[in-house]
């Protein structure tokens, strides 16, 4: 089972495209059925509660605004996402009028994302998209989906503890030179809130609210992301969700204009000397 990570690292400015793709979240899979929650609820038992409520999301299709707001850049637009389990998400920003802006296209594989902003395509193997994030921070290709659905699940070994807090049941633990926190709603099944500090503080916190009921799983219609010392801010708000709807092959793709820089993203190659070697385009 994958991890949560969120380790520091230097702004990139490389696409607004893929501004969803900084929250640090975690998949999902399927457990027994959900339960109402006993008083003196175990650790196991919340985990597999939240667990049990993501495990039915097969497809996702979600429509609102999407807001960015860093020192270097200040974006506000309309957005789609769409995501297919296992491996598949579609990323849509507009501009004013319904004017495309960019996409983000990933299958698990290979990776496509185009900005407006350079007229510039990338693509490229799945493990190189990490170079292109906005928000510096280390994520699994499955936690990325889950980042743009708000399915995110709290850390569960032996190495966190669980404490009833706030209403709510707070999960605590390390993880590399982070302290991260939890916080789950019980009733919903639901994660509403996660920080990451360190020694000086709080560093970053997520935060899920307006929670809504769409096929039977409780989603945040708002998922917001703070780091408060870097002056970085981005937020989501879906204004509609349908799940497990068929989802066309051709919504997953988007026209790139023939003028667009391409530029390929893949794993350093090394020549015999062991340095690495020169990549160049193959694509038309």
């Amino acid at each position: 089972m994958s991890r949560c990570h969120f380790p520091a690292r230097g702004l990139r400015r490389a696409g607004a495209v893929l501004l969803l793709c900084g929250l640090v979240l975690q998949g999902c899979a399927a457990f027994s059925k959900s339960r109402k929650l006993p008083a003196d609820a175990t650790a196991e038992e919340v985990y597999l509660q939240v667990v049990e409520n993501y495990r039915r999301v097969k497809s996702f299709r979600g429509t609102g605004r999407l807001i960015i707001d860093t020192p270097e850049l200040q974006t506000h637009a309309p957005a789609t996402v769409l995501v297919h389990k296992p491996d598949s998400m579609f990323i849509k920003l507009e501009a004013v009028f319904g004017i495309d802006v960019g996409f983000f296209f990933a299958d698990g594989r290979r990776f496509e994302t185009y900005s407006p902003l350079e007229n510039t395509y990338f693509y490229g193997d799945l493990s190189q998209m990490q170079a292109l994030l906005l928000f510096q921070m280390e994520v699994s290709y499955d936690e990325l989906m889950s980042s743009a659905v708000g399915t995110i699940l709290p850390p569960f070994d032996s190495t966190f503890t669980m404490t009833p807090a706030e209403g709510a049941y707070r999960f605590d633990g390390r993880r590399e030179q982070w302290q991260v926190t939890y916080w789950v709603d019980g009733s919903r099944g639901a994660v509403t809130r996660a920080e990451q500090r360190d020694e000086n503080g709080l560093y970053a916190q997520q935060t899920f609210r307006s929670f809504r009921k769409v096929g039977g799983v409780w989603l945040p219609r708002l998922i917001q992301i703070d780091k408060p010392r870097l002056r970085e801010r981005l937020t989501i708000f879906y204004d509609n969700v349908t799940l497990n709807r068929n989802l066309a092959q051709a919504d997953f793709s988007m026209r790139v204009p023939a003028s667009a820089k391409r530029i390929k993203l893949a794993p350093p190659a090394h020549d015999s000397s062991g340095h690495e070697a020169a990549q160049p385009d193959s694509r038309p």
